[in-house]
């Protein structure tokens, strides 16, 4: 047994001495703060095992580590809020294209640009995988470096594409839809972009993003949906739930005098607060006021001139994950945004959903299935509705489906920074190889190659000449 655990121990200290002070170059340009929480445990810890990283972002850390440098790109894109109606498919195109359009200037930055000029070498480039992957796929060309991307969401479209693999929508359902390559002015922008900047021009968005080694993604099978998937796409779900704080005095003081328990309230980051009408703040208000439990509300009631009921606690920010862990906190009222989700299957608690768009519509509809939510439209947010869901998710039933949820959601070999650390290593220590090993060999091939229309050609023309030929024979035969 010592033995092994020697052994063990001289593999990791080899593997570390490999990896170690590796050069990163980490492109995440969201704007979203909750997006960029999910990969900054994965920035800090790398930056613990000594490699040395640059971080393109909106989010520098405000404590300085001599192997943390950033470029500073807040403010080149504001931070747009979705509203609570028109999360139709058109605006949503309208927001993409201008996404497009606005996290291309980031190429045109003079740090950013002064880096690619340098042609400075990398070890390894990690990208957000989002709508702007195409646009900063290439950049791992430039540097001379394989790349990662990094989900935020559990999973998008071009994800299976981009490793080799269809996406088999009867039970592989994606977050918006299979809109892989039928995007022509996305092709169009992209391809623009490219060319203009890397000089390059790609025949699909997914040609594009040919070069990523590797696909991690905010999921994990336990939570939501398992289905196949190929050794490059890493389930690392979770990862930005870090170890529950104290809870501020204020918010402690409000909970330990709640006889019958707390509730939280929260539409996240994303959500514009002023979109929401009097009328639906008013219902909101109505059901809370009939609660024997306390509520803790995060928004910003200074836009509003609202009695608050008594039971009522409204702040604009908490500490959501360390809330979430308090044994006294027993629903969470959210718009199923992935981290708020997440949050909530880690600690164990039951939710009612009220999705608004994209991923939290999805992110319901799976909860709802795995009966540890309940949901409603926020058309149709009305008082009564509210409290009866409200009671309804407060029944046993669900704090007990929500606690086994839990118990599979932490059943893993690994935690998700110990996957996200080992996997990223990986890609670096085989750094040549490492565009072939994760993925299937579909990715070289066209469409008629992949479906082995090449191959039926060759098999069935002969065969149609030669019925052909004894058809044609028989006739002339007859004939005499």
């Amino acid at each position: 047994m010592k033995s092994i655990s020697f052994a063990t121990v001289v593999f990791c200290a080899l593997t570390i001495a490999q990896t170690r002070s590796s050069e990163i170059l980490v492109i995440f340009p969201t704007t979203a703060q909750s997006h960029y929480r999910v990969v900054r445990p994965l920035i800090h810890s790398l930056l613990d095992r000594g490699h040395k990283i640059l971080a393109i972002t909106n989010f520098p850390d405000a404590a300085e580590r001599a192997n943390l440098s950033h470029i500073d790109i807040s403010g080149l894109k504001p931070h747009s809020k979705f509203k609570t109606n028109n999360n139709g498919i058109i605006n949503t195109m309208k927001r993409v294209i201008t996404n497009f359009n606005t996290y291309a200037t980031i190429l045109n930055h003079p740090t950013v640009a002064k880096l690619l000029e340098s042609r400075q070498k990398f070890d390894l480039v990690i990208a957000e995988f989002f709508t702007s992957t195409p646009i900063f796929a290439p950049i791992a060309t430039v540097v001379d470096a394989p790349i990662v991307g990094f989900c935020p969401m559990i999973t998008f479209p071009w994800i299976n594409e981009v490793m080799g693999m269809e996406t088999t929508m009867s039970y592989m359902p994606s977050l918006l839809s299979n809109s892989t390559d039928s995007m022509p002015f996305f092709q169009r922008i992209v391809r623009q972009i490219n060319k203009n900047h890397y000089g390059i021009q790609t025949e699909s968005v997914i040609k594009t993003m040919a070069n990523l080694s590797m696909i991690m993604t905010n999921n994990y099978h336990s939570m939501f949906l398992p289905f196949p998937k190929l050794p490059g796409i890493i389930e690392v779900g979770g990862i930005h739930v870090v170890d529950p704080k104290p809870v501020p005095q204020d918010l402690n003081d409000f909970i330990n005098g709640a006889e019958h328990g707390v509730i939280l309230f929260s539409l996240g980051s994303v959500v514009s607060e002023e979109s929401l009408g009097a009328d639906k703040l008013n219902n909101i208000l109505d059901a809370f006021l009939r609660l024997k439990q306390r509520v803790i509300m995060k928004f910003d009631a200074d836009k509003y001139k609202i009695q608050l009921p008594v039971n009522v606690k409204v702040v604009k920010w908490f500490p959501q994950r360390d809330l979430l862990a308090h044994p006294k906190v027993l629903l969470f009222i959210s718009h199923a945004g992935m981290m708020s989700t997440i949050e909530t299957i880690h600690c164990g608690k039951p939710m009612v959903a009220i999705p608004i768009f994209g991923d939290q519509i999805f992110n319901t509809k799976l909860l709802v299935e795995k009966q540890v939510a309940v949901a409603i439209e926020y058309k149709h947010l009305e008082s009564d509705q509210l409290f009866d869901a409200i009671n309804e998710a407060l029944t046993e039933k669900y704090a007990i489906k929500a606690k086994r949820l839990q118990q599979l959601y932490n059943d893993r070999p690994h935690s998700p920074l110990e996957t996200a650390v080992y996997w990223t290593e990986y890609v670096i220590r085989n750094k040549n190889e490492s565009k072939e090993l994760l993925k299937s060999q579909k990715v070289h091939l066209n469409f008629y190659q992949s479906n082995l229309i090449d191959i039926s050609a060759a098999f069935l023309i002969p065969l149609i000449m030669t019925i052909y030929i004894i058809q044609w024979t028989m006739k002339r035969l007859r004939k005499h």
